[in-house]
């Protein structure tokens, strides 16, 4: 209800001196109804009584509906002549929807299967197509790496193909050993550099830290930062553990702190993800968390209503004209 009042206190007019027609003729009329009865000629008919039981007789509104359908129609013409616009909020449906990259680790520690009898790989990729059906409008790529990098699918609103790409990979897609962050957001950045749109998002989703490739992940993050991408990365492994050796330990948190580091040059956030119901609620957070920013980052538009109130105008008086030469058919 809010909303709709919303938009009638929005309403607005470009031409709205042809809204003086309506009190003028609104006056015109009773003018001329007032003379009309003074010298309007008739027949006078016995037993008015008896034809109004006998069924003849109708209601003040029915036998009025005619006439109201023409002043109806005549309003509908002079709102159209006047122009009215209308403010709507906008929704997702207004978009061509953003440019989003997903790049993803398939390094051999991926194929360990401590997320709930899944391994990290397939964990992350189930999360991952779930978030890809979850947003039609968007255009979405993939970027596979482990030692090196890879553009599986460049940016695409068909998301039917770009699962099939994406079930067609697993680790140990590349015969380089190790995770080189650093190389996949540049890859992954190339590939939205480029983009038109003015949302530009990577997600990147790994399980260990940067050991690989000649990029580091921070200076790969500061070219992302320059073209306006924003990254959102995704840590899929296991937190240390109490008795985990020190290095896994150092590893662990070193590979975090990268992490979020790319995330905060550019604009985005690290998540935590320690089981594949960690993994499906970070998809649904950054899932939130685009759509949110887009509704924000986009204005309300103005509706031109003026076809609306010809229609209705056109169907108004085809009622008139239908009721007027058959149910309501007046005989001089």
């Amino acid at each position: 209800m809010q909303s709709w009042l919303n938009i009638l206190g929005g309403l607005r007019f470009d031409e709205p001196l042809w809204l003086l027609l309506l009190p003028l003729m609104v006056g015109g009329s009773a003018v001329h109804r007032l003379f009309r009865r003074r010298g309007r000629q008739g027949m006078l008919f016995p037993s008015v009584a008896a034809l109004r039981t006998s069924g003849f007789a109708a209601s003040i509104f029915i036998s009025r509906l005619p006439a109201l359908l023409r002043w109806l129609v005549i309003g509908c013409v002079v709102l159209a002549l006047s122009g009215p616009r209308a403010p709507f909020p906008a929704s997702s449906r207004d978009t061509t929807g953003i440019d989003i990259m997903l790049a993803l680790d398939v390094s051999e520690s991926m194929r360990k299967e401590d997320f709930s009898g899944k391994s990290r790989f397939d964990a992350a990729r189930e999360a991952a197509l779930k978030f890809i059906d979850d947003r039609p409008y968007d255009r979405i790529g993939l970027v596979v790496f482990s030692g090196g990098s890879f553009t599986r699918c460049p940016l695409t609103l068909d998301h039917e193909v770009l699962g099939r790409l994406a079930a067609s990979v697993s680790p140990g897609f590349f015969e380089e050993p190790g995770t080189a962050i650093g190389t996949a957001v540049l890859a992954a950045t190339n590939r939205l550099r480029s983009s038109k749109s003015k949302e530009k998002v990577l997600v990147l989703i790994t399980d260990g830290e940067n050991n690989a490739g000649e990029v580091n992940p921070s200076t790969a993050a500061g070219v992302a930062a320059r073209y306006g991408v924003r990254i959102y990365t995704v840590w899929s492994g296991k937190h240390a553990r109490p008795f985990d050796s020190e290095s896994a330990t150092a590893l662990s948190r070193k590979g975090r702190n990268e992490l979020a580091e790319v995330a905060r040059l550019t604009g985005g956030r690290l998540f935590n993800a320690g089981d594949i119901f960690g993994l499906m609620k970070t998809f649904r957070d950054i899932d939130r968390l685009e759509k949110t920013r887009l509704k924000g980052r986009m204005a309300g538009r103005l509706l031109e209503l003026y076809p609306a109130m010809l229609l209705s105008a056109l169907f108004l008086l085809v009622v008139e004209q239908a009721l007027s030469a058959t149910r309501f058919l007046r005989i001089p």
